[in-house]
């Protein structure tokens, strides 16, 4: 009995493990792209932290801002209120002050904070600012060339193209004036700048009180 010829064109079954290789072989791009889609899942939730978490720090930074010049603004108007008060050694009223007596007076009635009553005190609390940093509000610091510590003290009223305009009891026109910090004079006296707003370590709050009528 004769073999029957081959069928040509007939359909080839591959055998059973090229099959299971190509089966496992797209199921593990199946896994690699869902890996890369879930770690890029991963990386975008972690931009959109970093994100917002930068953009709340800025927002931060910006309402601490706003929020210390209305401060800043009030003592300035308070030292301002003073020009003209009669000096007095020891003083601290309207009928005659010093000029820490300035310092202390202002600052408790403009936003409430009880500063030390000398100058060298008042040179110790807040936090100290380099004079091209000064802002209103600011206090600056004096020495007489032969003296070792802190003998004058002023309230910086406005800065204007990098002038730095300071009010303080003048011993000298015996009164409450503002004078520029780039003359020569309190130039060669100037030892540093504090900065008390808004209100750190070492600070007394003791809540804003009614202007002086005395």
């Amino acid at each position: 009995m004769s073999r029957l010829p081959p069928v040509r064109g007939m359909l080839r079954i591959p055998k059973q493990g090229r099959g299971f290789r190509c089966k496992r072989s797209l199921l593990g791009r199946e896994r690699g792209i869902s890996l890369i889609h879930k770690v890029g899942q991963g990386i975008g939730i972690g931009l959109l932290w970093v994100v917002f978490w930068g953009c709340s720090s800025q927002r931060a930074a910006v309402d601490s801002r706003k929020g210390e010049k209305p401060l800043a603004e009030a003592v300035a108007a308070v030292a301002r209120s003073y020009l003209g008060t009669p000096y007095r050694y020891g003083g601290m009223d309207r009928k005659g002050m010093d000029c820490s007596g300035l310092a202390y007076r202002v600052y408790q009635e403009a936003v409430g904070i009880e500063l030390p009553r000398t100058a060298d005190g008042q040179a110790l609390i807040g936090k100290p600012v380099k004079q091209d940093q000064l802002r209103p509000g600011d206090l600056v610091f004096f020495r007489e060339p032969q003296s070792r510590k802190i003998t004058h003290v002023g309230i910086v009223s406005r800065v204007q193209k990098g002038e730095v305009k300071f009010i303080h009891a003048s011993t000298g026109r015996r009164q409450v004036v503002e004078d520029s910090l780039m003359e020569p004079h309190w130039q060669s006296r100037f030892v540093g700048a504090r900065r008390l707003l808004p209100p750190s370590k070492g600070v007394a709050h003791t809540g804003p009180r009614g202007r002086s009528k005395s």
